[in-house]
């Protein structure tokens, strides 16, 4: 009785509460994604650039991507069983916004065996059809749980609202965008610029019109409501829409270097429009409290951005898109700024009592 005693006081006590989120485990998670997010770009590059040298599962871009996931799980797993040792329940033993985390390891794993086994049955995809694999978007499913972690924890964190964002936060929404667009990269101006140019297809332009036109507008869905997101939230580091806008741009333009290469210059024009959204955002200030400015810049951000596009590519070299089309997309363009910047502030109902 009194060695099952000693047993029962000698244990930790049950910890009621999630453990906090240190700067070091934080880092290193973010060290992870970014691990995770360049391993997926090296096998789409891969895809796109050599295809006809991947005939395996095991290539040396899946490693890069799987022992980035290693890591992670090490990191996660580790912190886990330490904290679960220190006392904390089962559901409990990881800072709250890093439990998806876990989850989101276990899921990739398992989405990588069923990867595996698919291409196993299957053969190996080709184009967009590797984009659009289960196996591949269940791998982008428990990707994005897991690299959200850094993002997620300051979103949770309610002391953080109108503080400045902090650059592992950024880092995380970086990588969180960088899965986003690589896996409708089959719609990004950046990983096809040669597209529009050269001479005009011959016969009916239709289906060409309607792809060009989903290169805008897809990529403006997302940037805007990545950066929405952000600026209603929290006060950026200084570049951060630089960094966000240019920095995804270059990776998917990269990432097809064999098509997209002679064209370069759009990477300039991605510069220059993430440094004209910055701008943007000191100068009108947007906010839930200024919503002129708000609708103004969620405008002009993805008009500008893609018109600085055109026009670095126009400086370079003929584009056969026609006039009427360019300009269109690039108003249309903001006017999904706009509409997003809608769904985030709804306009405010008039009060039908001053109304009498």
């Amino acid at each position: 009785m009194e060695s099952l005693t000693h047993e029962r006081t000698s244990s930790p006590a049950c910890n009621p509460y999630y453990p906090p989120a240190n700067l070091r485990f934080e880092w290193l998670m973010v060290f992870a994604s970014l691990w995770i997010l360049s391993g997926l770009l090296l096998d789409g590059w891969a895809h796109n650039n050599i295809p006809e040298e991947i005939d395996s599962f095991f290539t040396p871009f899946h490693m890069v991507l799987y022992s980035g996931l290693a890591v992670a799980m090490t990191i996660l797993g580790v912190t886990y069983l330490k904290n679960k040792l220190a006392g904390h329940g089962w559901l409990k033993s990881l800072p709250q916004a890093y439990m998806v985390s876990l989850l989101g390891a276990i899921v990739f794993a398992t989405a990588g065996s069923l990867d595996f086994i698919w291409h196993s049955i299957f053969g190996f995809e080709d184009g967009v059809e590797a984009l659009l694999s289960p196996s591949h978007l269940s791998l982008a499913f428990g990707g994005v749980m897991i690299i959200a972690g850094p993002f997620r924890s300051v979103w949770t964190d309610a002391a953080s609202k109108d503080k400045k964002l902090s650059w592992r936060a950024l880092l995380s929404l970086f990588s969180i965008l960088g899965i986003f667009t690589f896996f409708t990269q089959f719609s990004n101006a950046f990983s096809h610029p040669h597209v529009f140019t050269g001479s005009t297809p011959a016969g009916d332009t239709y289906l060409w019109d309607v792809t060009l036109a989903s290169y805008i507008l897809i990529p403006a869905v997302l940037f805007m409501g990545f950066i929405l997101t952000t600026i209603l939230r929290w006060e950026l580091p200084k570049g951060s829409l630089t960094f966000l806008l240019a920095g995804n741009s270059t990776l998917m333009f990269l990432m097809t270097w064999k098509f997209s290469h002679e064209h370069w210059q759009v990477l300039i024009g991605a510069f220059v429009g993430g440094v004209t959204a910055d701008i943007l955002l000191v100068t009108l200030k947007p906010s839930a409290m200024r919503v002129k400015a708000l609708r103004w810049f969620s405008f002009l951000t993805p008009s500008l951005f893609f018109l600085l596009y055109f026009l670095s590519l126009l400086l370079a070299t003929a584009v056969w898109w026609k006039p009427n089309l360019v300009m269109g997309a690039i108003v249309f363009s903001g006017v999904i700024g706009l509409g997003l910047s809608w769904l985030a502030v709804p306009p405010v109902p008039y009060d039908t009592r001053e109304m009498r």
